[in-house]
């Protein structure tokens, strides 16, 4: 039985909304949608990165179901005129917990809500687990076990920079290391990490939470994310005076992350001395096994199409792996960005000094039949190159 008719069999909204979010939990869905549209009300779900219709209710259902998320998350249901963000976790079982993050929003319709689920505890930290190439995940090893210097993961929204750095930092982690981050907000719980979260109205913010973290004796310091030119010149600075720091930063490329830096004001021979490397990933989905064997099969027609089956949700695709290219900083690469050198120069050298760039590690997955050319082409179409 679908979503839609299970959702139709009950007729409260605590019923209903237990049932959306139970459906979610199941399919391992990362975001709701509750959508006020003109004659109805429209429930979609992002799965694998990409969002599905599961359910289309009567437009009088919107202010039960919002009202009821409402209390849940602890927010105002009268305050109908204005945003509001709250969270509550929901227990799927006595161990497991999953933490829900909720906004609303007002429209001419009326509110929509989104609904976030952080099921961390159905990712894994660990670096083999994450589908990148090998030969990318011994040079990640390499250069994030050096002694000191700065390593940026590069991304957009939801690309997973965050998994994979917490993914290298749990190697990392040892009794004679001190390991602590500032994160806006804390992805992930990892006991032996000492973590603390941006508090922006308590007074913690990024520069001055540095600041603080560099007096507490720390080998290895995680940055949740360069935004700003001061956060930028102190990641540097604690780059180049005897600490590991990893951050992440919104860049195209990986050979576009010194140039963000630059934008930022950092100057180029101190970007040059402090970085070890830096990375940049996307997440494209994995075919279905018994999808794709049934396509296979059928190959006698060019393109093909296939519907899926009840273990993909008819989509194709089961779950997602990380395609991640990685560029040491290396001797070209230092030169380059002390001269200020961007572009075609700049791209020369990444590939003098060995990186392994996006083009190999996706010709790679195509030819093992990870995910197919479609997939590529959603991922790139959609403007994240």
């Amino acid at each position: 039985m679908g979503i839609q008719q299970r959702i139709m069999l009950y007729g409260t909204a605590r019923e209903m909304v237990h049932t959306m979010i139970q459906y979610a939990v199941d399919s391992k869905s990362s975001d709701i949608h509750v959508e006020p549209l003109d004659d109805n009300v429209r429930i979609r779900m992002r799965r694998d990165g990409v969002l599905v219709t599961a359910a289309i209710l009567g437009k009088e259902k919107l202010d039960t179901l919002t009202a009821r998320i409402k209390i849940m998350a602890k927010l105002d249901i009268a305050n109908k005129r204005l945003p509001q963000d709250g969270h509550f976790v929901w227990q799927e079982t006595s161990t497991r917990h999953v933490d829900m993050r909720v906004s609303t929003m007002p429209t001419i319709r009326g509110e929509k809500t989104v609904i976030r689920l952080l099921d961390t505890g159905g990712v894994s930290l660990e670096l083999d687990a994450l589908g990148m190439e090998t030969s990318v995940v011994t040079m990640l090893r390499r250069l994030t076990q050096c002694s000191q210097g700065l390593f940026v993961y590069s991304g957009p929204t939801g690309s997973g920079k965050s998994t994979t750095m917490y993914a290298a930092l749990r190697e990392l982690q040892h009794d004679a290391i001190s390991i602590a981050t500032l994160e806006d907000p804390v992805e992930y719980k990892v006991n032996g990490l000492c973590q603390s979260q941006i508090q922006i109205k308590q007074g913690l913010a990024f520069q001055n939470g540095l600041r603080a973290l560099l007096r507490q004796d720390p080998d290895v310091l995680v940055i949740g994310e360069i935004r700003d030119a001061e956060t930028a010149r102190m990641a540097v600075r604690a780059a180049l005076t005897g600490h590991v720091v990893f951050s992440t930063i919104h860049a195209s490329r990986a050979v576009d992350v010194p140039t963000r830096l630059m934008d930022m004001g950092v100057e180029p021979y101190l970007i040059a001395d402090a970085l070890l490397g830096m990375s940049s990933q996307r997440l494209a989905r994995r075919v279905c096994p018994s999808c794709h064997q049934h396509k296979m099969n059928d190959m006698g027609a060019v393109g093909r199409q296939y519907s899926g089956c009840e273990a993909c949700y008819y989509s194709g695709y089961v779950g997602r792996f990380s395609i991640c290219e990685i560029i040491p900083v290396g001797t070209r690469v230092k030169q380059m960005i002390r001269k200020g050198w961007q572009g075609e120069e700049l791209e020369q050298a990444v590939r003098e000094d060995g990186a392994i760039l996006m083009e190999t590690v996706i010709a790679a997955a195509l030819r093992k039949g990870v995910t197919d050319t479609n997939e590529i082409h959603r991922i790139y179409d959609a403007g994240i190159c």
